[in-house]
């Protein structure tokens, strides 16, 4: 049975810093869940816990009461809305949530691609496609060796062009099939769901294959996947379904291969 497109697990409201659209409430999120057949979706908003102790400076506004600012979250009859935040790792591969509030959420996406954010996730700009994927590689590799409650965590946005503006695909095609087998293999084992932008989908043909070549092995390795459409505007939701229908499409994407919160 073809996968079906019913949750958004991804999305951003006005307390993300970076959401500039006054629109992005919870309400409208729900409705967006609503018009669009979904049962489930989870606010994910940018969040790194005060608790945590990090070298780098992290912004007082993506602090723990700004991220539970938006509750109680608007209810349905027929949406299960769901509290989770978007998390980083700094450039010392510190996850920046502690256990205590891990335990208060009920989904985290964990964005190991932010690159673009030096003094944070990476100690410096990143000046080649080949440091992008060696500092990939590690955050990754992190990731996977902490002791965390997987089944409900995801792998936020592998290929959109926060890992390396205007290069990405140059980024991904550095890394090898095996590497990224063994990352998979891990994530599958372990039970870490994978994300599915839909900004990969905007991209020439020859990108395309670039960029869909890790979920492909994702796919191979037995990865479960879930669908964020890291929506930041209201403009943003209104072709959201179609392109999930369309990265399905591209995946040949079944219900056995769904990450289930």
């Amino acid at each position: 049975m073809r996968y079906i497109a019913d949750h958004d697990f991804h999305i951003h409201s006005t307390v993300s810093r970076c959401c500039k659209d006054p629109e992005q409430t919870p309400s409208r999120i729900l409705r967006y869940a609503e018009e669009n057949g979904f049962n489930k979706i989870c606010l994910t908003n940018h969040f790194w816990d005060e608790n945590v102790k990090s070298e780098a400076q992290w912004i007082d506004e993506h602090g723990f009461s700004y991220l539970i600012s938006v509750l109680p979250l608007p209810k349905s009859d027929t949406v299960s809305f769901l509290f989770g935040a978007e998390l980083d790792m700094d450039y010392n591969g510190v996850l920046g949530i502690s256990p205590e509030r891990l335990d208060m959420l009920d989904f985290v996406t964990v964005a190991t691609t932010h690159m673009h954010l030096a003094g944070n996730t990476v100690r410096e700009k990143i000046s080649s496609p080949e440091e992008a994927a060696a500092i990939w590689l590690e955050k990754i590799r992190r990731l996977l060796s902490m002791e965390l409650p997987f089944y409900k965590m995801g792998l936020a946005h592998m290929t959109t062009g926060h890992i390396l503006k205007e290069d990405t695909p140059a980024v991904i095609k550095l890394l090898k099939d095996n590497e990224l087998y063994d990352i998979f293999s891990l994530c599958a084992s372990k039970g870490l769901g994978i994300e599915l932008n839909t900004k990969t989908i905007f991209s020439s043909e020859e990108e395309k294959e670039i960029l869909l070549r890790p979920y492909f092995i994702a796919k191979d390795s037995g990865c479960k996947f879930y669908l964020g459409s890291d929506s930041h505007k209201t403009s943003a939701l209104l072709g959201a379904k179609d392109n999930f229908e369309r990265i399905i499409t591209l995946l040949d994407l079944k219900e056995s291969h769904k990450f289930m919160l």
